[in-house]
C-alpha cells in the first residue's frame, strides 16, 4: 500500500486572511484504508462567518468585481487554472483520503480542474450578459447581472470538483463565493482555495472574491439564512438539503439543491447483455458507488434476469477493491465509517424482507471502510424506492417496456436515467419518457451527454438544473433598463 500523505491544515480564508477555525467537531477524519483518525473536524465559528458574509457583500455592493470588463474576469479564471495545473496530484491525494475514491480515479478530476475554470470563462465570453433588445420607442438592454454573494455547499464524494466548478461559475458571473466544503472532505478544497488566493495575489482582485469556511450542518444553516447570501448551490443529502430549503425560504434567494437519486434501470427484451453487465458494473461501483447518479434499480424481462445477473457477477469477480491509494485498485474503501454502516444497514433491511443480496468481490487484509458491491434480487420494488448511495444494484422482473417504465417512474426521485437496447429509435422513445433529468442511452458515464447539457433536478431530487449554461444563469439575475414611451395608453 502506498505511504499515506499528509492532509493539509484546515484552515478558513476570510477576506484574505487565513486562521484556523476555533471549533473542533465531534467526528474525526480518518483514512479510509485502515480506519486511522488523521485530523480531527473543525468549524468556524458563527462570528466569522459572519464576516466573511459581511466581506463578500462589500465587494458586491462596491462593484469591486462585477463590474470588472468581462475580458478580466476571464483572465483570472485562466490564471486560476493555471495555478491548479501543478496542484492536481495532491488534491488527488486529499480527495482519495476524504472519500475512498481510487487515487487513479481522482487524478482524473483532479487533472480536469484547470479546464473546469477555462470552461467557466469560455461560457461567460459566449454569454457576457449585455444585448440590446428592438424597442419602439428608444434603447433597451437586457442585462445579466449577480444576484449577490454566492454560497457554495459541496459534499464529500467528489469534493473539489464540486467546489471548483461551481465557484468558477459564480465568479465570472460576477459574484463573492463562500465556500464551505463537507466536513468530512475539506483537504482538496482547502488546495483549490490556495491556487485563488495565489491569482487574487498576483491579479490584485479583492481579497474577499473567494473565501473559504469550515464546519456541518450549522455552517450551512448560518449562510442559508442570511439574507446577504442571495445565491445558494448546495450538493449533498436530501435531508440537508430540505433543511437548507427552509431555512433560506425567508429571503427568497436563488437555491440550485442538487440532491440523491435512485436512478432507474429499464433493460428491453432486445438489449446486449454483455454489454449492459459492462455498464451497469462501471455505473455503480463508480466513485465506489458514492455517487448520485449511480445506477439504483434495474427492471429487465423475466427471460433476460438471471442471465444479466449472472453477467454482473462475472464482472464483480474481476474487480480489484483494495487501498484508496493504490494505482492498481478499481475500487476502494467508502469514505467513512459511517457511510460504510448505513449500507450494511440498508441491505440487512431488505434480507430481512426476504430479498437475496449477493457479493462476490474478495475483500482486501485492510481494516478500514471496506464494502463489496453488491447485487440484490428477488426483491420487491417498494422495497427499494429511496436511494442507497453506495455500491448497491437491485434487479426486478419486468414483463414489458411499460411495466418497467411504470415502475421507474414510481420512484421519488429524478436526477438520471438509463435504458439498454439495440433498437436505439426505440430506447430514445422510451428513455423521453422517464421522468428524469438526463437519460443515458447503453451507457453510464459521469459526464454530461452534450456540452450543452441542461439536466433538471426532477421529483425530490432537488431544486433547478446543472449543465455549464445553466449554472452561470443561476448565479445571475435578468434586468431589463430602457427608453418608456411617455404616451402609451397601458
Amino acid at each position: 500500500m502506498s505511504t499515506t500523505p499528509a492532509l493539509p491544515s484546515q484552515r478558513d480564508l476570510i477576506d484574505g486572511r487565513w486562521a484556523r477555525p476555533a471549533e473542533q467537531l465531534d467526528q474525526q477524519l480518518t483514512n479510509p484504508d485502515t480506519g486511522q483518525p488523521l485530523q480531527p473536524q473543525l468549524q468556524t465559528a458563527e462570528s466569522e462567518v459572519d464576516r466573511a458574509i459581511v466581506a463578500a457583500d462589500a465587494v458586491h455592493r462596491a462593484g469591486a468585481w462585477r463590474e470588472l470588463p468581462v475580458a478580466e474576469r476571464i483572465a483570472f479564471l485562466h490564471r486560476v487554472a493555471e495555478i491548479l495545473e501543478r496542484r492536481a496530484g495532491a488534491i488527488a491525494a486529499c480527495d482519495s483520503l476524504n472519500s475512498g475514491v481510487v487515487r487513479s480515479v481522482t487524478e482524473l478530476f483532479g487533472h480536469g480542474l484547470p479546464d473546469v475554470l477555462r470552461a467557466a470563462g469560455a461560457r461567460l465570453a459566449a454569454e457576457p450578459g449585455d444585448r440590446a433588445l428592438p424597442a419602439p420607442s428608444g434603447p433597451v438592454r437586457l442585462l445579466h447581472v449577480p444576484w449577490g454573494p454566492a454560497a457554495v455547499i459541496a459534499p464529500w464524494n467528489a469534493p473539489t470538483f464540486t467546489v471548483a466548478k461551481k465557484a468558477a461559475f459564480a465568479l465570472a458571473a460576477g459574484a463573492p463565493v463562500i465556500a464551505k466544503p463537507s466536513n468530512w472532505a475539506p483537504s482538496g478544497p482547502a488546495l483549490f482555495a490556495e491556487a485563488v488566493a495565489e491569482a487574487v495575489a498576483e491579479t490584485g482582485a479583492p481579497p474577499a472574491v473567494f473565501q473559504l469556511v469550515h464546519g456541518g450542518p450549522e455552517t450551512g444553516q448560518i449562510l442559508a439564512r442570511d439574507p446577504r447570501v442571495r445565491a445558494l448551490a448546495f450538493t449533498g443529502g436530501r435531508v440537508a438539503g430540505a433543511a437548507i430549503a427552509v431555512a433560506a425560504a425567508g429571503h427568497a434567494k436563488a437555491l440550485q439543491l442538487e440532491l440523491g437519486s435512485n436512478n432507474p434501470v429499464i433493460v428491453r427484451a432486445d438489449a446486449d447483455v454483455d454489454a449492459a453487465a459492462d455498464a451497469l458494473v462501471a455505473g455503480f461501483t463508480k466513485l465506489n458507488g458514492q455517487w448520485c447518479e449511480s445506477p439504483g434499480d434495474v427492471f429487465v424481462p423475466a427471460k433476460l434476469h438471471d442471465i444479466l445477473l449472472d453477467a454482473i457477477l462475472d464482472r464483480l469477480r474481476t474487480i480489484k477493491l483494495g487501498s484508496c491509494l493504490d494505482r492498481e485498485s478499481t475500487m476502494g474503501p467508502q469514505a467513512h465509517r459511517a457511510q460504510r454502516d448505513r449500507i450494511t444497514a440498508t441491505i440487512a433491511r431488505l434480507t430481512d424482507r426476504g430479498a437475496v443480496a449477493t457479493q462476490v468481490t474478495a475483500l482486501p487484509d485492510l481494516p478500514g471502510w471496506f464494502h463489496a458491491p453488491t447485487v440484490v434480487h428477488r426483491v420487491a420494488p417498494a422495497d427499494t424506492v429511496d436511494e442507497v448511495f453506495g455500491p448497491v444494484l437491485t434487479l426486478h422482473r419486468a414483463e414489458t417496456d411499460e411495466a418497467a417504465l411504470e415502475l421507474a417512474n414510481s420512484r421519488n426521485t429524478g436526477l438520471a436515467g438509463y435504458v439498454f437496447s439495440t433498437d436505439i429509435e426505440a430506447a430514445l422513445a422510451l428513455g423521453a419518457r422517464l421522468e428524469c433529468g438526463e437519460v443515458k442511452i447503453n451507457g453510464t458515464s459521469v459526464l454530461d451527454l452534450s456540452p450543452e447539457s441542461t439536466q433538471g433536478f426532477w421529483g425530490g431530487s432537488g431544486i433547478g438544473a446543472h449543465g455549464d449554461a445553466e449554472l452561470l444563469r443561476f448565479f445571475r439575475g435578468a434586468r431589463i433598463v430602457g427608453v418608456e414611451d411617455p404616451v402609451r395608453p397601458l
